[in-house]
């Protein structure tokens, strides 16, 4: 499986037929031996979301070094709802622990910085909120920050709102920030895995 995905490189955006390329979605569903779309129907929603965002945002080099390695492990992730918020929840914590404070430490707001990346994980809906009024409050100019925790508060699926996360790390954009967008990636693919390496589905 490594060697055909070496011979294809990721490009960026859609695309009309294979022939033309593949993003990172449209790689999963080549190896899924389905029809050709950057939404396969083997793939949980929320990583699709997530992926597809990722794939465009980045650079032709991060795409491949970053990006490619975790496209077979997208392959079978649907599962149930309560995985996909799980799923949503791995990128929301990142959110508010790791990329704001980057932000922050940027914009040499250290202290508040430091508050943020302090907090405890953020795995509900309660842990939401209170990131969202602390953002609020210290990172007002975290307008990015604030839509995605927004919409996380009201409800909203979390493939409605994970690609908003990407544009934050793109105002980021340190050295570090595609690798750990991958690593979160590998992370939310893994929640639900059982030992065989099925899904649980309950």
């Amino acid at each position: 499986m490594q060697r055909l995905i070496d011979q294809h490189p990721l490009q960026r955006g859609s695309h009309p037929d294979r022939g033309a390329g593949m993003c990172a979605m449209e790689m999963v569903a080549w190896l899924a031996g389905e029809p050709h779309s950057d939404e396969p129907r083997c793939a949980c929603p929320v990583l699709g979301a997530f992926v597809r965002a990722c794939n465009d945002a980045m650079s032709d080099e991060a795409r491949n070094r970053h990006l490619r390695p975790q496209v077979p492990q997208l392959v079978n992730t649907r599962a149930t709802v309560a995985i996909e918020r799980r799923r949503g929840f791995v990128v929301l914590d990142g959110l508010v622990r790791v990329l704001v404070p980057k932000a922050l430490r940027r914009d040499r707001l250290f202290a508040e910085a430091d508050l943020l990346s302090g907090f405890a994980p953020v795995v509900d809906l309660e842990g939401v909120r209170t990131a969202r009024r602390a953002i609020e409050h210290y990172g007002r100019r975290q307008h990015a920050a604030q839509w995605v925790l927004n919409r996380a508060a009201e409800g909203l699926p979390p493939q409605r709102f994970v690609a908003g996360v990407v544009t934050v790390a793109r105002q980021v954009h340190d050295a570090a920030t595609w690798p750990l967008l991958a690593t979160w990636i590998e992370r939310m693919a893994a929640i639900g895995i059982v030992a065989d390496g099925a899904l649980q589905q309950a």
